[in-house]
């Protein structure tokens, strides 16, 4: 079993499409801790805003997409071989499976791995943690012990299916400032309910994705504005994000980030902070 820590410095999405994968030996699974920050982790038919504490399992031979939203996101990867898991597990196994923070069983895991880094550890010890941690995981793969998965990652295709277009209706329109759950809503030909009722598994709202998605592009415009022969103001970056009011940006960047837009776009603060 091996672990990774994964750091990102700034707001990004990394895609793992088809292509690649072909080029990738997909051997494993990989069970990621959210550790600082929050991340959306998108598989199959399901898409999961993490905050620390929460774990999702990502199946390496499925195609994945990963969005970090804060200006520092930290994740534990724990490396699951992916013959042994599925000669554990069998058809029950899933990417995209997710257990929060909040969870008896995620505390359990986290009380495990704190355990394997502890100092002056022995083999047998490993043998009995790496148990453990299967069983563990049979705990988030199962409920009651009855087969049932013990999150409802199965959701209705339907509403799976609406999920997936609005992420790419959010992706194609989110710089455009008139864009409203409502027309968002008349564009995909469903009810302002049903698009609200699809972001159930994330964890959040249209809305709220929206200005994720925005406030991400403007990090990422703030972060190379100094590379910029032009240097834009800060108000061009905040409208052409899809912002209408610079005052409100100002505000809703500086409480989800800590700092100015201004702050964000000096390399010397970022390099401070």
């Amino acid at each position: 079993m091996e672990f990774a820590h994964v750091a990102v410095d700034e707001l990004q999405t990394i895609r793992r499409t088809k292509r690649e994968l072909v080029q990738d030996h997909a051997e494993h699974y990989f069970l990621i801790l959210q550790e600082e920050g929050r991340a959306l982790m998108s598989q199959r038919d399901t898409a999961r805003l993490l905050r620390p504490g929460d774990f999702i399992l990502i199946d390496s031979a499925e195609p994945s997409e990963f969005t970090y939203f804060n200006r520092h996101s930290r994740q534990l990867s724990v490396h699951l071989p992916r013959a042994e898991l599925q000669a554990r597990f069998g058809d029950v196994l899933r990417g995209g499976m997710f257990l929060s923070g909040s969870d008896h069983t995620a505390l359990g895991i986290c009380a495990v791995l704190a355990k394997a880094f502890e100092r002056g550890g022995n083999q047998t010890q490993t043998g009995y943690l790496r148990d453990a941690m299967y069983g563990l995981l049979g705990a988030m793969l199962y409920a009651g012990g009855d087969g049932i998965q013990s999150q409802k990652i199965d959701a209705e295709v339907g509403s799976a299916q609406l999920l997936e277009r609005a992420l790419d209706y959010i992706e194609t329109h989110f710089f455009d400032s008139d864009l409203s759950i409502q027309r968002m809503s008349r564009d995909l030909k469903v009810s302002s309910r049903q698009l609200q009722r699809s972001f159930l598994s994330t964890n959040t709202t249209p809305t709220d994705y929206l200005v994720q998605k925005r406030l991400a592009f403007a990090c990422q415009s703030l972060k190379y504005r100094h590379r910029s022969d032009s240097k834009p103001l800060i108000s061009t970056i905040a409208y052409s994000c899809g912002f209408n009011d610079l005052s409100y940006f100002n505000r809703l960047f500086r409480s989800t980030f800590g700092c100015t837009p201004t702050q964000y776009a000096d390399p010397t603060y970022c390099a401070d902070a």
